[in-house]
């Protein structure tokens, strides 16, 4: 008996998961053959330790759990680590990089993952991650002012995009509000931003209310 659900059944299925108690995106694990380098990476760019690192007893171990170009392993057969973006419960939220020695150096056109969004409290604590991150040579590839929010778009040793960004509005009422606006509907997408511009305009004062406008 096949364990798959047939496309005819998914529109049924909807509407009974619906009904089911509320849940959140709670972790992200990446795969990764530079496991010490993104490590290093993603603790010196989010500012977090990795809170649990395993390794395997033997390399022996690795070898094995991955011989077979399996990606669905468990963490106590691979190099793994595990950070706590968010530790309250019920929910909470983990970032965690598995290494996979088989896997490529960058991603391929196969499905999967697209991006990863990191969210700041406000575009000033967004604004001096992003300076921080220059200064040490880390730089954005894209910008964009979206409408409800702006973004600083990067690549990870594994050129992995990694979104860092922040709400544009401060209230559920106007984040919420401007999806249903004329501007929204016009351009979902937004505008694209000067890093360097944006940058310079911030820190010569510019208020914030002016800097997030999509004319």
């Amino acid at each position: 008996m096949s364990n798959t659900t047939a496309p005819a059944d998914l529109a049924g299925l909807k509407e009974k998961t619906a009904g089911l108690p509320e849940i959140r995106i709670s972790e992200v694990v990446l795969q990764t053959s530079q496991f010490d380098r993104m490590g290093q990476w993603y603790e010196a760019v989010l500012g977090n330790k990795w809170s649990v690192v395993n390794t395997p007893k033997d390399a022996a171990t690795e070898k094995q759990a991955t011989a077979n170009g399996n990606k669905q392993v468990r963490a106590s057969d691979v190099r793994s680590s595990f950070m706590f973006i968010d530790k309250s419960l019920p929910y909470g939220q983990l970032f965690a990089i598995f290494e996979i020695p088989f896997v490529g150096e960058a991603p391929t056109t196969d499905p999967g993952l697209n991006h990863m969004q990191f969210k700041h409290v406000d575009i000033p604590a967004l604004m001096e991650r992003v300076k921080l991150l220059e200064k040490h040579g880390i730089v954005p590839h894209r910008c964009a002012n979206h409408g409800p929010i702006s973004s600083f778009y990067y690549y990870d040793p594994d050129k992995n995009i990694v979104e860092l960004c922040s709400n544009n509005f401060q209230t559920q009422e106007s984040f919420l509000g401007y999806f249903q606006s004329q501007a929204y509907r016009n351009n979902p997408s937004g505008i694209e931003l000067d890093y360097k511009e944006f940058v310079a305009r911030f820190d010569s004062g510019v208020p914030v209310e002016e800097l997030i406008r999509i004319e």
